[in-house]
This record gives structure tokens, C-alpha cells and sequence, in this order.
């Protein structure tokens, strides 16, 4: 009787230890999906920042406003990894002049891959025939 009783005890002792065991890989599995979930925010959070110093420039803008953008996207492809092209009308941006009374479309283009989410493109097109040229 008495070797049944500590086989007993034994049995649940061994029942509880698988029992923790359980529970402390279900804590660590749930602290790998916060801990994940935490990085996806900061990146997501990231994406936003950048993409805010290009976002108000979208739609249709004065020639003015174009310059300072073109500005903005020359200083941060110096300072930044995440460069953004820059073309007036599909040309190299940095060549083409532009006049401040002439009223451009700006369009953004978002990145694939591992720039996936960032503005990776930006493309102001003179509308009419005044755009582009000029000072």
C-alpha cells in the first residue's frame, strides 16, 4: 500500500511539471507575438514619418511650392536611406527649371519590396503649356 501511494504522488508530481512546462511555453509563445507585433508598429510607425514630409505635396501645386518639395527630397536622399526619385513631366528633376507661376501636378509612387510602403517616386507634370521651362 505503501509503494501505491508514493507511485501516486510521484505521477502527480510528474503531471504538475508537464503541466508548468505547458504553461511557460504558451507565455514565452505569447511574448513572441507581442514583442513582433511591437517591431510591425515601430516600422509601421517609421513608413509614416518619412512619408510625411511628401505627403501635403500631392495634387496640384504652384511652381513655388514645387521647389521647396524638390528641397525637401534633396536633402533627404543626402541624409537618408530611403531615397525618393524626382522627375518634372517623367525628366531628371534636378535639370529641369521651374517657374514659379506655373502650376504642377504632383504625383507619388510607393515602393515595393524593401521599400515596401515608402515613397520611393514623385513626379511633378506642368499642366497646360506654361510648365517646366523658364524662371
Amino acid at each position: 500500500m505503501e509503494n501505491a501511494s508514493k507511485a501516486l504522488i510521484i505521477a502527480g508530481a510528474i503531471l504538475i511539471s508537464i503541466l508548468l512546462i505547458s504553461v511557460g511555453v504558451m507565455v514565452m509563445n505569447s511574448a513572441t507575438d507581442v514583442t513582433g507585433q511591437s517591431a510591425e508598429a515601430m516600422q509601421d510607425a517609421g513608413i509614416q514619418a518619412f512619408n510625411a514630409k511628401f505627403v501635403d505635396y500631392q495634387g496640384s501645386q504652384k511652381g513655388s511650392v514645387v521647389r521647396q518639395l524638390r528641397d525637401k527630397i534633396n536633402t533627404n536622399n543626402a541624409t537618408s536611406d530611403h531615397q525618393v526619385a524626382f522627375t518634372i513631366g517623367g525628366a531628371d528633376g534636378s535639370s529641369v527649371t521651374i517657374k514659379s507661376t506655373s502650376t504642377y501636378e504632383v504625383k507619388l509612387t510607393y515602393g515595393t519590396g524593401d521599400d515596401a510602403g515608402y515613397i520611393t517616386a514623385i513626379d511633378a507634370t506642368p499642366k497646360g503649356s506654361s510648365g517646366g521651362s523658364g524662371d
